[in-house]
């Protein structure tokens, strides 16, 4: 696959099984285009009157319409926008990777946020901020809200 061409809806980014941090992240980065090139259909329907009413339209789809699912350790999975709707299911990658880019596709500028809860400081968790600090997580309970951290990286899209 190459970087800007799109990708069948039907196809999940993987990482392989013995892949880091460093290679999830670098996916997710490189994928993003072919992320925005899909949910650019779909964006216009969560845009709402104000950028945290927007923002929170995306995490009320996806707390109430996907189930969250983590990967195994062994095994990392991203699914791009169409396949995450079409399987109804993801983790925070996917997450992640459907909410930059409908909020992309809306002109909302934002960044990719990893993470970590324990004092190691290697990310176990990613969501998405906007640059004016709304908090996309459907991952945790609350919107524009997330779970105290050890440490926290930013990834500007």
């Amino acid at each position: 696959m190459r970087l800007g061409k799109p990708i069948a809806s039907s196809q999940n980014i993987v990482v392989k099984k013995s892949g880091t941090n460093s290679d999830i992240i670098q996916a997710m980065v490189k994928y993003m285009p072919n992320a925005i090139y899909q949910a650019n259909k779909r964006a216009s329907i969560f845009k709402g009157n104000t950028e945290t009413e927007t923002c929170n339209n995306i995490w009320s789809f996806l707390k109430h319409n996907i189930k969250y699912v983590e990967d195994s350790v062994h095994f990392q999975d991203i699914r791009l926008p169409d396949r995450l709707v079409k399987d109804r299911k993801g983790d925070c990658k996917s997450f992640s990777m459907f909410t930059a880019a409908i909020l992309k596709n809306l002109g909302i500028p934002c960044k990719f946020v990893f993470t970590s809860y324990t004092a190691n400081k290697t990310p176990q968790h990613v969501y998405v901020e906007t640059d004016s600090g709304i908090i996309i997580d459907a991952v945790w309970k609350k919107f524009n809200s997330e779970k105290p951290y050890t440490y926290k990286y930013y990834k500007k899209i």
